[in-house]
């Protein structure tokens, strides 16, 4: 079976969130340039402008562009490299626009054009975040961990992934 791809969508916290620290990073290099008068320190004029938008240029590199399922893996798309999910590591999959309620970062981004890293909710404990979307999340329990994604259409996405899975397990 080819593989086949799943969109990604943004929520309303990430448009939120990206669209704060983008027009936040706008004004202060805005005011920055405009108001630093000639005799100031010249790392100011010129390196400050840089440094600013550089930050969420920088957080973009880690955007999921989208999700890809083969036979034999889950693939998370960023910018420059693919995350490798094997799917005889998952043990089961859910939908659940709730996965994400309640969760606080440990390791990662909570916003600036997605929601990944590692966090911890008390509904499931430590897990692995490739969310763009949560109220589209799907929960995968993977050997000794739990992943959350967030595919723009779940439910189609979870038929295409346990077709997978019991084609797999048809096969050993």
């Amino acid at each position: 079976m080819s593989a086949k791809a799943f969109d990604v969508t943004w929520g309303r916290r990430i448009w939120l969130i990206t669209g704060l620290v983008m027009l936040l990073a706008s004004a202060v290099t805005i005011t920055i340039t405009t108001a630093a008068s000639p005799d100031e320190a010249v790392w100011i004029r010129w390196i400050l402008p840089w440094v600013v938008p550089g930050i969420p240029a920088t957080t973009a590199l880690w955007m999921i562009r989208r999700y890809e399922l083969d036979d034999h893996e889950l693939r998370v798309h960023r910018p420059f490299w693919v995350n490798r999910i094997p799917l005889s590591d998952i043990a089961s999959a859910e939908v659940d626009p709730r996965a994400c309620r309640g969760a606080w970062k440990t390791l990662g981004n909570d916003g600036l054009f997605a929601m990944h890293g590692r966090f911890r909710s008390r509904r499931l404990g430590k897990f692995q975040a490739y969310v763009t979307n949560p109220e589209q999340a799907v929960i995968l329990r993977v050997t000794n961990d739990t992943i959350v994604i967030s595919p723009a259409e779940p439910r189609k996405f979870l038929n295409e992934l346990n077709r997978r899975l019991d084609r797999l397990k048809d096969r050993h």
